[in-house]
């Protein structure tokens, strides 16, 4: 009796002299964001867990040098050699991106659960596109028309005619850009693009979900959350016709407490159109503390100032003779905005 209890606690220091606790964090390759819910399992083995917010995760392994694998919807999924405090990058795969909707809170659900026509536009999408605009990314939803009026105005089309009337809703993170009764048209000239990380599109009525301004549909921004690697971007724009832009952009997760801070200063003057000049500065910052591994605060900082002249047609003869005369010179467009958000 007694060499068999030896024999067990033998066995037991043995498992334990060979077992390790792997830790680590997981993140998005495009974006550097963390990547929240991602299966991480022992091969060969019954050992799991899932990353948190901040895309960590603790894995108790039975071997020193174990083969972990890594699977979360809509990546590609990742076998590796694991060891202690490594940052995993995951790949987005395209190829199922589309199955899984993600919703105004960043819930992903079934495309066959979700009760609405939605669209995501990756991280991944946005960066291949390499738009100026944000028009220029929203336009590769099917069924949707965004057209550019310059000076980053537009009209809007969702599954019905070209219009300008508030028939939609635009918001950053679920929360509505502009508050309600004031008239959403233009909503964008308030939306810094280069710290947008994803956008979701819902086509058709929407109106019971997100309020009587989504009659015809709603589109979200969803921004830039802390990077769990220090990162930082900046670029410059320009053209032969007086449009100049800089952008830039920096995060870091030092710790419970994360940001990401971006902004840009536009700038249109002399173009070939007369009246047609304008300036735009923005510049967003989205906060994070995390208390423990599932509560953490969210706030967002927005500061936004844009000024616009509002140039007219330009006469038919007057335009075959290259005469880019505006018939407008008096118009005007101007929006300041700062928003706070905070949020558990």
């Amino acid at each position: 009796m007694k060499f068999k209890i030896l024999t067990g606690i033998l066995l037991c220091l043995n498992i334990a002299a060979y077992a390790q606790t792997i830790k680590g964090k997981i993140y998005d390759t495009q974006t550097k964001e963390p990547v929240v819910a991602a299966l991480v399992k022992e091969k060969n083995s019954v050992n799991a867990t899932k990353t948190n917010n901040e895309g960590y995760f603790e894995l108790t392994c039975s071997q020193l040098s174990p083969d972990i694998l890594i699977s979360c919807i809509s990546y590609k999924n990742v076998e590796i050699k694991a060891y202690n405090n490594q940052n995993i990058e995951l790949t987005p795969d395209s190829r199922s991106l589309q199955s899984v909707m993600v919703t105004a809170n960043r819930e992903a659900s079934l495309r066959s659960e979700t009760p609405i026509a939605i669209t995501k536009l990756s991280a991944k999408l946005i960066d291949e596109t390499k738009a100026t605009t944000l028009f220029e990314v929203v336009n590769k939803t099917p069924g949707v028309l965004m057209v550019d009026l310059g000076n980053e105005q537009h009209m809007m089309s969702i599954r019905q005619p070209i219009t300008t009337n508030p028939y939609y809703l635009y918001m950053e993170d679920g929360v509505p850009i502009r508050p309600m009764g004031v008239f959403n048209h233009n909503a964008l000239l308030q939306v810094n693009q280069y710290t947008v990380s994803s956008i979701e599109v819902v086509k058709g009525p929407v109106s019971s979900i997100y309020g009587p301004e989504a009659i015809g549909g709603a589109v979200n921004f969803i921004m830039q959350r802390p990077t769990i690697v220090p990162t930082a971007k900046a670029g410059f724009q320009f053209d032969n016709w007086g449009y100049k832009r800089f952008q830039f952009g920096t995060g870091a997760t030092i710790g419970k407490f994360g940001f990401y801070v971006g902004g840009l200063t536009s700038k249109q003057t002399n173009s070939w159109m007369t009246a047609s000049d304008y300036n735009k500065q923005t510049i967003n910052a989205h906060l994070e503390y995390n208390f423990t591994p599932k509560t953490r605060l969210i706030g967002n900082f927005i500061y936004g100032k844009y000024n616009s002249q509002m140039s007219g047609s330009v006469d038919s003869i007057a335009f075959y003779s290259r005469n880019y005369l505006s018939t407008s010179d008096f118009a005007y467009r101007k929006s300041d905005a700062n928003r706070i958000t905070v949020n558990p």
